[in-house]
């Protein structure tokens, strides 16, 4: 149930796992998350969209923070429980040194204590990044096979002055427009790597994006979803 990637050193990172008792109550579940609608502190609390894939029955959310993550947790407590899903949901917390996820109960080792203000840091980082980037109509989403690669990009795309928010090897690009998503997403397809997935998600009725990006609903290439 481990990625296969890791995050970039230096970064606190969080995620929850949730293992369903039954294969297709992973498909169930994500869609379920992708048409959420939450209100105004629910997304404040999660920081804005959250990156969903999945594995069979294994569903992963990546969370910008702790209280991200914390915030995941509980709505995908509460929705399992509306949709009667049985499974385990676990808060899981980057080992940076072992190189591993961790349940997020359990205390970092000695050899990572002289990590700990540096990945304090870093969860501010992330939160402050959650909180720059704000609420679009139209969002560019971007899969990138590896972590370095989503790293470069989004060093990138800021510098030209885009709205970005990065966690593993997922972006996020926020668009003021249907046509400049678009624009966007056409001409990344000539600049990520192979194997890179991207699309579009708006609502056309102006109402907020739905807060978890659900990756499993975009096929490789590039394709408009709407999220509805």
């Amino acid at each position: 149930m481990n990625d296969v990637d890791e995050p970039p050193r230096g970064r606190d990172e969080w995620r929850v796992e949730v293992a369903l008792d039954e294969e297709q109550n992973g498909a169930t579940l994500s869609e379920a998350l992708h048409h959420l609608q939450l209100d105004n502190e629910a997304r404040k609390l999660l920081g804005g969209s959250v990156i969903v894939t999945r594995d069979g029955r294994f569903v992963f959310i990546y969370a910008w923070h702790q209280e991200s993550a914390q915030e995941a947790e509980r709505v995908v407590k509460n929705l399992m429980q509306d949709q009667k899903l049985a499974g385990q949901v676990q808060l899981m917390h980057w080992h940076p040194v072992a190189e591993e996820w961790k349940d997020a109960s359990e205390p970092l080792p000695d050899d990572e204590a002289e990590r700990a203000q540096e990945m304090h840091e870093a969860e501010h980082e992330g939160s402050e990044e959650a909180h720059r980037y704000g609420e679009y109509p139209w969002e560019v989403v971007i899969g990138l096979p590896h972590v370095r690669d989503g790293h470069a990009l989004a060093e990138k795309l800021r510098g030209e002055g885009l709205p970005v928010k990065r966690h593993f090897r997922y972006l996020l690009v926020g668009a003021p427009s249907e046509d400049k998503a678009v624009e966007i997403g056409e001409r990344l397809e000539g600049e990520t790597p192979e194997g890179a997935r991207i699309g579009i998600r708006g609502n056309p009725d102006d109402m907020p994006l739905p807060a978890f990006v659900n990756l499993s609903a975009l096929k490789p290439g590039f394709l408009r979803d709407l999220g509805l």
